[in-house]
């Protein structure tokens, strides 16, 4: 039972994400078309990409959330590794 309900978490998170992101991105690219909206437009098409970038982070805070709620100690430890190693190549990226 608890694997559906992990199953349910991850796609609502993958769900909204991509929403959320096609959005932003489609409010972005529309706005791009008008001259007088670059700010708004350059913000709109950077938020949709950092939300879909952040889509699968959320999906592995998810996991360990739901895994430790299961007391699954082993799939907590890896996907605290796997989170570790996301959050590595992020701040490699911004230095």
């Amino acid at each position: 039972m608890s694997d559906l309900r992990l199953e349910a978490a991850v796609g609502l998170v993958l769900r909204v994400g991509v929403a959320a992101s096609a959005v932003c991105l489609a409010a972005g690219l529309g706005l791009s078309m008008l001259p007088s909206a670059a700010g708004p437009a350059h913000f709109l098409l950077n938020t949709g990409l950092i939300i879909l970038m952040a889509t699968p982070v959320g999906r592995v805070v998810i996991s360990v959330g739901e895994y430790a709620l299961e007391r699954d100690w082993l799939f907590v430890v890896l996907t605290t590794i796997v989170l570790c190693e996301l959050a590595a190549g992020v701040f490699a990226a911004v230095r």
